[in-house]
């Protein structure tokens, strides 16, 4: 590509877009480093590893209590983005079933707590992740309205929101890891992110007139379930695949070795959120590629990809390495976090190899092929539980790191093989072969 073409595409709303969410992605990537400095500074291992044994629990669970609809509503969002009638039915009938079932998975998470003791042989964890899940009451409507928002292409907006969403929960972590508070309890920090940007988001529609009036509909109502239902599964499995490792972790070792682990994993989510964020600004291009058999348009955002994201992750990532190498070694050698060091080079390994083509990671379901995302995310999920399974017993953390690293190999895998299949698109070639 030369430099006046990629001037060209830097000066399009999606450029706009990508800047907004990389400038969140910032932010989200301070907050994750805060948290994990400030805890192990004030802290110790052990606590970094209760919050995030819960901060794990957490994130998969509330994607079960979204059930999928999120996508449901981002997809048809992009699809009748013009019609303010038709969206105000998509979004409250979204918005209905989703708080029923946030208000269901708050109280099976505090029913299980004596299970979750058992577990992972601590009462403290379990006691964070029961504190967690409060903020489950909130997060699938919260998940709802970001997920509208991003149909649209408002991403200022959603950049915003999830910005906030990320400082306040590192300003509550702060808060109770300078504290005397019991640190367990941190965990409340979710509940109050929520919280804050469902006012937030549902301020921002109503202000904008986005919506002629919420509605609940019937057809629509059965739509999101079973559009919704079709996804769960890839949205469940997705987000597992990112908290299996610690959580497999956190059943055959201690919540000191899960703390060690999860200092890099942390800084490591932040480099996978930064191609999440780039991901969410090509959701609704994909959609209107597909649907439009625009197919030049997604060639070229596919181009862009394959050419500067791997060596914009490349650096980043040596960027990482060498912050936690730093950190570790001089700022806070006595807590032991050093073993890390070998965890983050191969996680971060697997994460710049696959880079370029993770940004397309939901190709299949917004393409309408939603069985076959929830099949990529389960064989992702396999290979990280079998990895991690096998591996942790004899190579300890690096065991986990090595099998995460395979998982997004193995993701990768999967959406080249059936991207070909279904939409005639080869990812390797950037060649397209249909008339889908």
């Amino acid at each position: 590509m030369t430099l006046s073409r990629l001037r060209e595409f830097f000066r399009h709303k999606l450029s706009a877009g990508i800047v907004w969410t990389t400038a969140s992605f910032a932010v989200l990537a301070a907050s994750g480093i805060l948290i994990n400095l400030v805890i192990s500074y004030f802290r110790n291992a052990e606590d970094l590893g209760v919050f995030n044994l819960a901060y794990s629990v957490y994130i998969i669970v509330s994607q079960i209590a979204v059930f999928g609809i999120h996508y449901s509503v981002l997809r048809n969002a992009a699809h009748h983005a013009e019609n303010r009638a038709m969206l105000g039915a998509i979004l409250g009938s979204a918005i209905a079933p989703v708080l029923v079932l946030g208000l269901i998975w708050t109280g099976v998470i505090f029913a299980l707590k004596p299970w979750l003791v058992l577990f992972f042989d601590s009462e403290r964890a379990a006691r964070s992740i029961a504190v967690g899940a409060l903020g489950i009451t909130l997060f699938p409507v919260t998940k709802v309205l970001i997920s509208f928002l991003n149909g649209l292409q408002e991403m200022e907006a959603f950049a915003i929101l999830q910005a906030g969403r990320y400082i306040i929960v590192a300003s509550v972590a702060t808060v109770f890891a300078i504290s005397s508070f019991p640190f367990e309890y941190a965990s409340i920090c979710f509940l109050i992110a929520e919280l804050v940007t469902l006012l937030a988001a549902g301020a921002y529609i109503f202000a904008r007139s986005f919506v002629a009036s919420f509605r609940i509909e019937r057809t629509w109502l059965s739509y999101h379930l079973t559009f919704g239902g079709k996804c769960l599964a890839a949205g469940m499995f997705g987000e597992l695949n990112t908290r299996v490792d610690v959580l497999i972790l956190g059943s055959l070792l201690s919540d000191g070795a899960v703390g060690i682990y999860s200092f890099a994993a942390m800084l490591l989510d932040g480099l996978y959120h930064l191609l999440a964020m780039v991901r969410v600004n090509f959701n609704p291009l994909l959609v209107k590629a597909v649907r439009d058999h625009t197919w030049p348009d997604a060639q070229k955002i596919l181009r862009i990809s394959k050419t500067f994201v791997p060596l914009i992750m490349g650096v980043l990532a040596l960027c990482v390495f060498t912050f936690y190498w730093i950190v570790t070694m001089y700022f806070i050698p006595e807590r032991g976090l050093q073993e890390g060091l070998v965890v983050l080079f191969i996680l971060l390994s697997g994460l710049v190899v696959t880079s370029g083509l993770i940004p397309f990671d939901n190709l299949l379901l917004v393409s309408g092929h939603p069985g076959y995302q929830t099949f990529q995310q389960v064989i992702a999920f396999l290979a990280n539980v079998i990895g991690n399974v096998a591996l942790i017993p004899i190579l300890g953390l690096e065991g986990a790191a090595i099998g995460t690293a395979c998982s997004y190999v193995a993701a990768t895998l999967v959406l080249v093989l059936m991207s070909k299949k279904l939409l005639g698109w080869n990812l390797i070639t950037n060649s397209v072969h249909s008339h889908v």
